[in-house]
């Protein structure tokens, strides 16, 4: 059996030099590879290879000579300015064709010299509609490459516009490949008729954009958010949701645009996409853009519930929002093409949270979950606390034991791991109801198992909902455990089914108790976690721990008893 020769490539019984050009060098001879045919005989093939090889090598020496020259591709006389097909067309033909007559100039026996019959052939089926979109882009997908990293074209393969694209720079590098082989026998004359290449007309310049004030404007928002990120020193969640942002915001535009080319228009259309998007659309249509997630939703027999007008308004349309605010505050754009921007809702439609009756309550804190005598588990402890502290379910699930603890005498919870705003870092008395109820033993329970947090099996579960990105596991996934089955299992089944009362009333219910006790408002913000928006308040408030434990002790909720 013969052995493999170098440059040597055998396909459907014939033989070709072949030559791959150096990844640097390919968007200035505009090909992947060169080949050469040497015939079906395997002996006359060998003795032309040498001779092909060096001839593929001076049109690579020629590349080096420009590239080292800093010169930049053919015709990049409007380097930048977005190109129709047809123009990248007639672009790619005449730099093909200068690139032949500058290397037959520094050697008058070679020339593009690379037109073998497969690839002609190919190239012919490709112009006339017959090759699919996968054989499009092994014949020409690279020059379409060159064209987007010059910043003429936006296309990619997975572009609607990507066939006709194709199809018409198939057509330059077939008359490209033909006139050079017509050169080659001798005739110096030869040039394209095709009408694709011949009526080029110069195009008129192009006016700079007025919303380009600067580098950055021709920066993507996904290239923008990192820097906004880095200057307000956010935390890793709060970038990690400002990049969500970003994300279903591009593809609902289908691409990452520079932000200067982003409208109001752009925006609008967002809106109403967002009205239609089904909730936790990533997670009940993995892999899927927004577009195409919206649709497989409308197409189920029982579509999944969309995003709530709050949602839509107050998180990714004020954070797209924000996004522009900084770009303009920045001189990246001159306007805000998200200012203003929301769904009009009527106030009556929302279904704003309230407390819990006492009524509720008595149902609540009753058999089955709330038997005489039997030992609390977290779901128990979960709403016990949350009814006598109003902490958030985020707080709740953080808790470690080491942040149960006594100050100045008095048992306390400590709220320090991450929370929600500045206020929320706080301490706040333990009440006596839960120190009668065996708050103290739990501790002293789950320390002994090993245990570091009060809620082990939450605070597991919810931080290990997402490996992958643990920052969404913090911010979002805590919500999605005990609170979750309160809302949706537990309140049905107890026969409480408003909207409006849901975990988060237990902190509703706390701010209403404290008002009704007669608690000051200054003591009622320390105890609830609302920032008291001055500057030194951040752990220690003016509140002492002893005066927010009267405060508590005075709470009382009417209509039943644990």
């Amino acid at each position: 059996m013969a052995g493999k020769v170098r440059h040597l490539l055998h396909v459907n019984g014939r033989y070709s030099a072949r030559v791959v050009v150096p990844e640097a060098l390919r968007s200035i001879v505009g090909k992947r590879e060169l080949l050469q045919p040497l015939g079906a005989d395997r002996v006359v093939a060998l003795r032309k290879l040498p001779g092909a090889v060096a001839e593929m090598q001076a049109v690579l020496d020629a590349a080096r000579a420009r590239a080292k020259e800093g010169e930049a591709p053919r015709a990049p006389a409007r380097r930048g300015r977005p190109l129709t097909a047809e123009q990248m067309a007639r672009e790619h033909y005449c730099a093909q064709i200068g690139f032949d007559q500058e290397v037959r100039e520094s050697d008058e026996s070679a020339g593009l010299g690379f037109n073998d019959d497969i690839r002609v052939a190919d190239l012919g089926r490709a112009m006339a509609g017959a090759a699919n979109n996968a054989e499009l882009e092994a014949l020409v997908g690279h020059i379409v490459a060159s064209f987007r990293l010059r910043g003429h074209t936006e296309i990619t393969p997975a572009s609607p516009d990507f066939r006709r694209t194709a199809m018409a720079l198939a057509v330059a590098e077939r008359e490209a490949l033909a006139v050079s082989a017509a050169r080659d026998e001798g005739d110096t004359t030869a040039a394209t008729s095709h009408p694709l290449l011949a009526a080029e007309k110069p195009l008129e310049p192009m006016p700079v954009s007025p919303r380009i004030l600067g580098p950055l404007s021709a920066k993507t928002l996904s290239e923008i958010v990192p820097l906004m990120m880095t200057e307000k020193r956010a935390r890793p969640a709060t970038a990690y949701e400002y990049g969500v942002a970003v994300r279903m915001f591009e593809e609902h535009l289908g691409e990452a645009r520079p932000v200067h080319t982003i409208t109001r228009r752009d925006v609008l259309s967002y809106k109403t996409a967002l009205m239609e998007t089904p909730a936790s659309y990533s997670l009940r249509f993995p892999n899927m853009p927004l577009p195409e997630a919206i649709k497989r939703n409308k197409a189920r027999a029982t579509p999944f519930p969309v995003l709530n007008v709050t949602t839509v308004n107050d998180k990714w349309l004020a954070r797209l929002q924000s996004i522009f605010k900084w770009c303009v505050l920045n001189d990246v754009l001159p306007d805000n093409p998200a200012s203003g921007i929301k769904v009009d809702q009527i106030a009556e439609t929302s279904a704003p949270r309230v407390p819990f009756t006492p009524g509720d309550l008595a149902k609540i804190f009753a058999p089955p979950l709330f038997q005489k005598g039997a030992a609390f588990e977290e779901q128990q402890w979960a709403l016990l606390i949350a009814l006598h502290t109003g902490f958030r379910a985020s707080e709740i699930a953080q808790l470690k034991l080491d942040s149960v603890r006594h100050e100045r005498g008095v048992l306390a919870f400590a709220v320090e791991e991450q929370v929600k705003t500045r206020g929320s870092t706080r301490l706040l008395p333990v009440h006596s109801a839960l120190t009668r109820l065996g708050i103290e033993s739990r501790v002293t329970a789950l320390r002994t198992a090993g245990e570091t947090h009060l809620f082990p099996d939450w605070y597991r579960k919810a931080t290990a909902v997402s490996k992958s990105n643990a920052h969404r596991a913090r911010t979002i996934q805590f919500s999605q455990m005990i609170p979750r089955w309160f809302n949706r299992t537990y309140l049905p089944s107890i026969g409480i089914i408003d909207d409006r009362k849901v975990f988060h009333s237990f902190r509703h219910g706390m701010k209403t108790a404290l008002a009704r006790a007669g608690v000051p408002r200054s003591i009622s913000d320390d105890i609830t976690g609302h920032d008291d928006q001055t500057a030194g308040g951040r752990y220690v408030h003016e509140t002492s721990i002893e005066a927010m434990k009267d405060a508590l002790e005075k709470i009382h909720f009417d209509g039943f008893t644990l």
